[in-house]
């Protein structure tokens, strides 16, 4: 089987950690013996003309080359796909990163539906009362993240040992407002003044090389998300893995990934009291076991790789 990858988000050498989840779906379908190429629409680094010509880029491609499957990763691919002719020839598949309403919205989830054959979400979206939307969240490698010895790690990184570290993930450094960074700086304030926690320190992980987030994960206590929305946050996969526990507003998929876990903190609501109350809660925790209890769910990404070559040959 050969697919066609179409995404707007791709690690480069000066964006290391941009769509770092989409390689690692692609590398985790190699390994199932899928033929994966993948057409890279870098608009990051060069700019909108870059989303033009793609459009004539993968017309090219698509009359040279034969593929059984096309997917499309985030709706601006979806479009590029649509704009070249391709969605008219070819069994396509479209990966949301974001709940559909969050990523260009109802109008242009109701242009591309026609064009897709599938349709996948990553959150329990109202999208999927819709026959061809269906739940798919991404996989987590979990030989990579593992647990390590947190004094290791923070020797390693040249941190205190005596420090309490709460981590803050951000792929595109202020460009994703609903990240809400103001949000997470109100609850270490809250922390700082009102739980007497002066020795409350943030992580704040932006564009790092792949191989030092294990370390930043295990060295840190827990990580906090204080977004607005999201889809299926990889941060908290991966930081599960890592056995660090969680505190997130209640936003994407994450309830269904943590709210069972003990240990982790899921906020009725969106204000930074509540979520220091649950930082204080997720401190005084012992004995956190959250890396089985999320792996029994099925977020490994072999295990997703086999749910997407069954999808891929359905259709």
């Amino acid at each position: 089987m050969k697919v066609l990858h179409i995404t707007v988000n791709y690690p480069t050498k000066h964006h290391p950690i941009l769509g770092i989840f989409v390689k690692e779906q692609v590398d985790s379908l190699i390994k199932q013996g899928i033929i994966c190429d993948v057409f890279f629409i870098n608009g990051t680094e060069k700019g909108i003309k870059e989303y033009v010509f793609a459009v004539f880029r993968l017309m090219k491609i698509l009359m040279t080359k034969k593929y059984d499957v096309i997917h499309c990763h985030h709706i601006l691919s979806g479009v590029i796909l649509i704009f070249s002719g391709g969605a008219f020839f070819n069994k396509c598949v479209l990966s949301y990163q974001n709940d559909p309403s969050r990523e260009l919205g109802n109008k242009i989830f109701y242009f591309i539906y026609p064009f897709f054959n599938k349709i996948i979400v990553k959150n329990k979206s109202k999208y999927l009362k819709y026959n061809k939307v269906t739940y798919f969240p991404n996989g987590v490698n979990s030989n990579f993240f593992q647990p390590l010895n947190k004094i290791d790690c923070r020797n390693q990184l040249k941190l205190s040992k005596d420090k309490i570290y709460i981590l803050y993930m951000d792929s595109n450094k202020g460009k994703r407002t609903q990240k809400r960074k103001d949000r997470f700086d109100e609850t270490l304030k809250i922390l700082r003044n009102n739980n007497n926690l002066d020795n409350i320190e943030s992580i704040e992980l932006t564009n790092t090389p792949r191989e030092f987030i294990p370390l930043y994960m295990n060295a840190c206590d827990l990580h906090l998300l204080s977004s607005d929305f999201e889809g299926s946050p990889n941060s908290v996969k991966e930081c599960l893995c890592c056995n660090t526990q969680i505190v997130s507003t209640d936003v994407g998929n994450v309830k269904d990934m943590i709210g069972d876990i003990p240990g982790c903190y899921l906020a009725k609501n969106f204000t930074s009291d509540e979520l220091a109350e649950g930082v204080k809660y997720v401190l005084d925790f012992k004995h956190f076991n959250g890396r089985e209890l999320f792996l029994a769910k099925g977020y490994g990404i072999e295990n997703v790789a086999k749910q997407l070559l069954s999808l891929y040959k359905q259709l």
